[in-house]
């Protein structure tokens, strides 16, 4: 998935998740969340969680880049690769 208009689909979905889970607003899809405070270590664990909930998916630990989660485009890019069919064949073999 990196059509354009598929992306800020996610995009969308993603600020839901903040705004409906988390509780948090973000103003901006390009505000890097962690230097704009609006993500601690407590509200990443939080905002991992609900990802996998609302997108029916695992991340483990060896994963995680905290750069795949700095944005809301890096987050809706993060997701899109977990959620290609590419992603799921290898992680089911």
């Amino acid at each position: 998935m990196t059509d354009p208009g598929e992306l800020e689909a996610l995009e969308a979905q993603i600020a839901e998740v903040f705004t409906g889970r988390l509780q948090v607003e973000v103003p901006s899809p390009d505000l890097d969340l962690f230097e704009g405070g609006v993500v601690d270590s407590l509200m990443f664990v939080k905002l991992l969680t609900s990802l996998e909930q609302r997108f029916g998916f695992r991340i483990s630990f060896e994963e995680l880049e905290i750069d795949d989660f700095r944005t809301l485009r890096h987050i809706a890019r993060f997701v899109a690769t977990k959620q290609s069919p590419q992603v799921r064949r290898v992680s089911a073999s």
